[in-house]
């Protein structure tokens, strides 16, 4: 059985480059604000699949930095790969 969500809860937003979210409200989770996101963070915050997420890093749709063993999705490259204008 998958997870299910609370009620009432919005799913996450990446934040515009104000620093609002898309819904014109100051996030007040600071993952939003960060730099890069690892891509289990990416994939909550998008509501797509790290499946999804690592297919396309690997396809080169999708632009990240690895440090170490991890791999980092940088918020600008999330929302060029999103198609959210930067």
């Amino acid at each position: 059985m998958s997870p299910r969500r609370p009620r009432g809860r919005q799913p996450d937003r990446l934040p515009e480059p104000d620093g609002s979210t898309s819904a014109g409200q100051h996030d007040p989770d600071p993952a939003a604000e960060r730099l890069a996101y690892s891509v289990d963070e990416a994939a909550r915050l998008t509501g797509l699949s790290r499946d999804l997420l690592y297919d396309e890093m690997r396809r080169g749709h999708l632009v990240y930095v690895k440090v170490g063993r991890r791999r980092l999705i940088t918020r600008h490259h999330l929302q060029q790969f999103l198609g959210v204008a930067s």
